[in-house]
Formats: C-alpha cells, structure tokens, sequence
C-alpha cells in the first residue's frame, strides 16, 4: 500500500456513525429527565417563596393574605396581586388543604399572627404525570400552625 491510498474504508465509517448513534440514544433520555427534574424544583421554590412572601405580608401589614392556586391552568396568585404560571414541564399533582371554592382551586390563607390555613401541594414533572411515574415528584408542606413551609 502507497501512502496515498490512505483513508477510512466505508465499513470503519459506518461503524463510527453505528458507535455514535448509540451513544446519542442513550444520552438524550437522560438529558430530558434532567430538564424535567430541574424545572418540578424550580416550580417548588416558586410556590415555597410565594408561601413565604405572603406569610410576612400578613405579619408585616396586619391584614390576612391569600395564595390561590389553580391546578387546571397550573397559576398562582396572591392578595397583593403577584402571579405566575408555573412551567409547562410542571404539574401541580394535588392540593390538600386550604379552602376549595371550586374544583381545582385552592384558597391559602395566611394570617397576621403567622399562622396559615396549611396545605400539601404536590408537584410532578408532565411526563410523570402522564405516564404515572415516581422520579420526578416534590411535596411542599405547608405547617398551619406556625407557617413554616419544607419541600421534600
């Protein structure tokens, strides 16, 4: 062989793209379940600092506050007018607690005194939702009696 016969035979470049292509379907799952991890923690620490917003609203004006929450459109919205729709990778699971004036809907109160009306709010990223896994699934906590919220 000359060395200007050097090069790749077709079969070594198929095996090279064959060894890629793997490699890529192995990959990409694993990639999408960590944006859909991500995004179910950055929903939980949005609905825990609303929680604690409106907490030391209640405490720091003197009137009681309210977190509503609804599941359908997956929103938050508070007494002071803040509001915000969680990510579209996010599903507001359950709700426990709190007062219900419709179905889907929760009404959280937090009054002056730093005591709440308490809730559970259960999060799910969508794909787990849909295919009714475990993996990607939050629970926050909201204790009535002294207003401390943990998510778990």
């Amino acid at each position: 062989m000359t060395r200007a016969a050097r090069g790749f035979t077709l079969i070594e470049m198929a095996m090279v793209l064959l060894i890629i292509a793997i490699g890529s379907a192995l990959v990409v799952p694993m990639i999408e379940g960590g944006f859909d991890s991500r995004e179910v923690r950055r929903a939980a620490r949005q609905i825990a600092a609303t929680m604690h917003y409106c907490r030391g609203e209640a405490v720091a004006v003197g009137k009681p506050q309210e977190l509503v929450i609804v599941q359908a459109t997956n929103a938050i919205q508070t007494t002071g007018g803040r509001s915000a729709v969680l990510s579209d990778r996010a599903v507001i699971e359950q709700i426990r607690g709190g007062f219900n004036p419709a179905p889907g809907v929760a009404q959280i109160l937090f009054y002056p005194n730093g005591a709440t009306s308490g809730a559970d709010i259960s999060l799910v990223s969508r794909r787990d939702w849909i295919e009714k896994g475990q993996a990607n699934r939050i629970l926050i906590h909201l204790d009535p009696l002294v207003g401390t919220v943990t998510v778990q």
